[in-house]
């Protein structure tokens, strides 16, 4: 019997807070008819993008301390339609100083429990919040192995190692991830923003062959010409991009992943395999060195 997920992938384009002192209300509002949509074509998740309830948020950091409670109404979202959701990211004051502001993603689950966590730790270097030094988890779902990382993270192939070793099936990475971010000398090298789409779309392939892993990667929607790109898509070995959303348009997109082609393909490839190997061999010779040094 074969493992099956449906996952939707919901490129949800955010009113920002600059448009309407009601954005965080109305983006929230919007999220029902997605959840909805999303359960009545069977999907048994639904991920959001980065910053999907806010947009970012540097220049309105009030905003943080009321996000909070928008955890709970996600739960009762989830427990309502009876599907499971990765909530994006919420900026949020930690709790020991509420001066430090973290970008946090969370997998809650179609019972409302909270799966895994992760704040967010490689940033972009103009981001404002802090960077946080707890390491990459695993966690069970009942459905797969799961890991969550957040935009920036996707061009660093330690994070996604560091979730191989610990066996996850599926990594999910909500992102905003506009093209403007290069600012003006990238733009002047890449003024369409072609490049910049090609190595997005390279790195969401290479990832799931590289860590033998589905990747479900999540980005915001918006109008083209604010320099929105999309491209938000899911990838598994073997098949490469097996969806992938061209335009920056706001979209929900829902697609069925047999994660038995993981298995085959960690047959193949044997990445993990070998990784594990020379870690094994790594640490072999660490403690032989320890050994020979060791006062008699």
């Amino acid at each position: 019997m074969s493992r099956s997920v449906r996952i939707a992938i919901c490129q949800f384009a955010s009113q920002s807070p600059l448009t309407s002192a009601d954005s965080v209300s109305n983006n929230f509002s919007k999220l029902d008819g997605f959840v909805s949509s999303a359960k009545a074509q069977n999907a048994d998740l639904i991920v959001f993008p980065e910053y999907f309830l806010t947009g970012v948020i540097s220049e309105h950091l009030h905003l943080a301390a009321d996000e909070g409670h928008w955890l709970e109404d996600l739960q009762s979202l989830a427990k309502r339609y009876g599907i499971d959701i990765v909530a994006g990211t919420i900026v949020e004051k930690s709790s020991q100083n509420d001066e430090q502001l973290f970008n946090t993603a969370r997998y809650i689950d179609k019972h409302g429990e909270v799966l895994g966590e992760y704040r967010k730790k490689h940033l972009w270097y103009t981001e404002y919040l802090q960077k946080a030094v707890e390491d990459h988890q695993v966690f069970e779902t009942p459905l797969f192995k799961a890991g969550l990382l957040i935009c920036w993270d996707m061009a660093w192939p330690e994070a996604f190692r560091a979730l191989m070793l610990q066996g996850v099936e599926i990594v999910i990475v909500p992102t905003f991830w506009v093209l403007d971010d290069v600012g003006a000398v990238g733009q002047r090298h890449d003024p369409d923003g072609h490049g910049e789409i090609s190595w997005l779309d390279a790195l969401l392939v290479n990832r799931a062959y590289e860590n033998e892993c589905c990747v479900v990667f999540v980005n915001c929607g918006g109008p083209k010409e604010s320099g929105f790109l999309g491209r938000s898509g899911i990838a598994v070995p073997f098949k490469g991009a097996v969806t992938r959303i061209e335009s920056s348009d706001e979209e929900l997109r829902v697609v069925e992943i047999n994660l038995d082609i993981l298995k085959d393909a960690r047959s193949v490839y044997k990445i993990r395999e070998d990784l594990e190997l020379e870690l094994e061999q790594q640490a072999i010779k660490v403690n032989a060195k320890k050994s020979v040094s060791a006062p008699l």
